[in-house]
């Protein structure tokens, strides 16, 4: 399925052009049913989904706080994150998707779909020069 990019009015790059953005429209799978509507960033250079630990308190994911680890990228210096499952639908895509995820109490990350498990089972391809993002399932 192909998307468009997400313009973001007020920021500009070095030449003055608008940024536009690789972001699709998820609903976040909670236990309890009460899904959250909200936007995912595809981003090839993250290498595991990291998503605002403010999701998991919402979506009832137990976090385990003695098991963390520390990432560089998204902060000064490293960042301590917490290792739990991320369940997830993009709008007009008919599955469910499970990843593993960081999340990370930083007001730097919402929701950056990174490579581990859904590159790997998904073909995403940038056409940046077209104003689009193709997301697919090659096993379907």
């Amino acid at each position: 399925m192909k998307f468009k990019y997400l313009t973001t009015y007020g920021l500009v790059d070095t030449r003055g052009n608008t940024v536009r953005r690789p972001v699709v429209e998820i609903e976040l799978l909670a236990e309890n049913g009460k899904n959250i509507p909200a936007l995912g960033h595809i981003d090839s250079g993250a290498d595991t989904t990291t998503v605002n630990i403010q999701y998991a308190e919402a979506l009832g994911v137990k976090i385990d706080r003695t098991k963390t680890k520390h990432i560089i990228g998204i902060g000064d210096g490293q960042v301590p994150v917490y290792i739990a499952y991320l369940r997830f639908k993009i709008k007009h895509m008919d599955h469910e998707i499970e990843v593993p995820t960081w999340y990370v109490d930083s007001p730097n990350v919402n929701i950056l779909l990174g490579q581990e498990v859904f590159f790997d089972i998904h073909k995403i391809k940038f056409e940046k020069d077209h104003n689009v993002f193709e997301i697919s399932c090659p096993s379907k």
